[in-house]
Formats: structure tokens, C-alpha cells, sequence
């Protein structure tokens, strides 16, 4: 619906390159695509399913601590 905004809360990473981070996390398994703003990378939870919780927190500390 363009232009209506949804309640969420975001989940924001200030690192050293978020265009980094973004391009290792949408190369991995899963994929795993946010966004830059403000030079954070930012996720948004309403777009992962619960059962998916686990295999996202995974993926994120992976390319994190490559980084």
C-alpha cells in the first residue's frame, strides 16, 4: 500500500563498511538483504519468520566476524 507506513523496529549496525557487510550477507546462505541509512545497516524483523530467527543470528556472526 504506497504510501502507509507500518509500526516495526529496526535492528542497526554501524560498522567500519556497511556497503561490506551488506554485500557479504547478500552473497551468503541465506541471503540475507537490508539496507543502508545514515551509514548504518539496517534490518528490518518483520520480514523474517520465526523459524528463521536462528539461521539469521547465524548468519550475521559469520560475516561479522569476517569482517
Amino acid at each position: 500500500m504506497p504510501g502507509q507506513t507500518l509500526p516495526t523496529y529496526l535492528l542497526a549496525l554501524t560498522v567500519p563498511s556497511p556497503q561490506e557487510l551488506a554485500r557479504r550477507l547478500r552473497m551468503g546462505e541465506p541471503a540475507v538483504v537490508g539496507r543502508i541509512e545514515e551509514g548504518r545497516y539496517l534490518l528490518d524483523p518483520r520480514t523474517v519468520l520465526p523459524e528463521e530467527d536462528e539461521r539469521l543470528l547465524e548468519a550475521l556472526q559469520e560475516v561479522l566476524a569476517s569482517l
